[in-house]
């Protein structure tokens, strides 16, 4: 009688604890689906994908990193501009000291993009200081690349 007992009180329990598991697998399952719904709702603005693009690539260039500054380049430019080409048109002559994003403004495929540039001349006794710099931004096979004149 005992046996029967453990019996009965082993599989109720195994089912009460698997019936509230499957309940919450369901109410997870159904939460998981609104936030996934959510996100598709809310597409990202192409000024923020520009903006971080930008400041990615001036990050890399004030770091010297020119191969990282150089992929950000069109693909047609860089079929063009081997390495090499690209760092020696866009090395300054200045040590870059910072690379800020201003303004951003899209329109279709284009973006236009401001950008304050802090640099120390190479010369000695002249100060610091900060410029704004223009640069274009096209859209191209679903990526952002900045323009580079030839």
């Amino acid at each position: 009688m005992m046996n029967e007992v453990m019996i009965f009180f082993r599989s109720s329990v195994t089912f009460s604890r698997f019936g509230r598991l499957k309940s919450w697998g369901i109410i997870g399952a159904a939460c998981l689906s609104v936030l996934g719904g959510c996100a598709t709702f809310a597409p990202r603005e192409p000024e923020a994908d520009v903006r971080e693009r930008a400041q990615a690539r001036w990050d890399a260039q004030v770091a010297g990193n020119w191969e990282k500054a150089y992929s950000f380049a069109t693909p047609a430019y860089r079929k063009a501009v081997d390495l090499f080409g690209f760092r020696s048109r866009s090395a300054p002559a200045v040590k870059l000291k910072s690379a800020d994003v201003v303004n951003v403004k899209c329109k279709d495929a284009t973006c236009d993009v401001t950008m304050r540039i802090g640099f120390a001349p190479l010369q000695r006794g002249y100060p610091e200081t900060t410029t704004d710099l223009e640069e274009r931004w096209i859209l191209e096979a679903g990526e952002w690349w900045r323009y580079e004149r030839f």
